[in-house]
């Protein structure tokens, strides 16, 4: 496993629970809890707080004297994909939105060609006497808003459409 932080890289192997650096092991990271992580140096140990695990993204948002930081997590399989290539074949790809329930369209927040990213909020349906804000479940641009205004849908009925 590699980790970028601060445009750095280290390289770490797992060995009985503890991530050493895979040239000379100066460098030991241990899990002392659930939220804190000791880096163990040849001159100092270093108490690193894990805010957010973005297992996802790859990402660790790591605390340290009051400073953020975020590593990039790249594993042998993530080499060989993007050696061949094929860096992006692990995500999944999202053509369209559908109605999580039956509904009313109550506000369309976009337009086609609007650019969008996951978690924005693109539209509003009311089911059961209660609003739902429907937000993109990805980056990507609009290529048609199927729903409209005062429109009546179907569970899984096609809303938006990505490009």
């Amino acid at each position: 496993m590699k980790v970028n932080i601060q445009e750095k890289e280290i390289s770490l192997v797992n060995e009985n629970n503890i991530w050493v650096q895979n040239e000379n092991q100066e460098i030991r990271i241990v899990k002392h809890n659930d939220e804190t992580l000791l880096l163990i140096t040849p001159n100092k140990v270093y108490t690193i707080r894990c805010l957010n695990v973005n297992k996802e993204a790859k990402t660790i948002t790591l605390l340290y004297n009051g400073n953020k930081f975020e590593a990039k997590i790249t594993e042998p399989i993530d080499e060989i994909l993007k050696s061949m290539g094929l860096e992006n074949a692990l995500t999944p790809k999202i053509s369209d939105l559908k109605a999580p329930m039956p509904g009313l369209v109550l506000q369309v927040l976009v337009n086609p060609g609007d650019t969008v990213a996951k978690g924005d909020k693109i539209l509003v349906l009311e089911a059961m006497k209660m609003e739902n804000a429907i937000k993109s479940p990805t980056d990507g641009i609009i290529a048609d808003v199927l729903a409209k205004q005062g429109l009546a849908v179907d569970k899984n009925q096609i809303l938006i459409t990505f490009k």
